[in-house]
């Protein structure tokens, strides 16, 4: 059977097993954080590419462009 008697090394060992398994908790987790963190700015990063690659006439069609205020200034009014 399974022998866990490690009477003179058990104030070392016990310790150190339970330090391995804080740490591989800990890193675990974080892998898991950061795993959700970019997966939901990759999904952040494919909408806007979306959004990017609609066709132009499409978008001037429902919005028309208008003339920023500085572009107006720069080259003058025209009636």
């Amino acid at each position: 059977m399974l022998d866990l008697d490690m009477t003179p090394y058990a104030a070392f060992v016990w310790p150190a097993w339970g330090v391995s398994a804080l740490v591989l908790t800990t890193l675990t987790a974080r892998a898991v954080i950061a795993s959700r963190k970019w997966k939901l700015e990759l999904d952040r990063l494919d909408i806007a590419a979306d959004e990017a690659a609609r066709p132009q006439a499409a978008r001037s069609a429902v919005e028309p462009k208008e003339r920023p205020q500085a572009a107006l200034g720069a080259v003058g009014q025209q009636e």
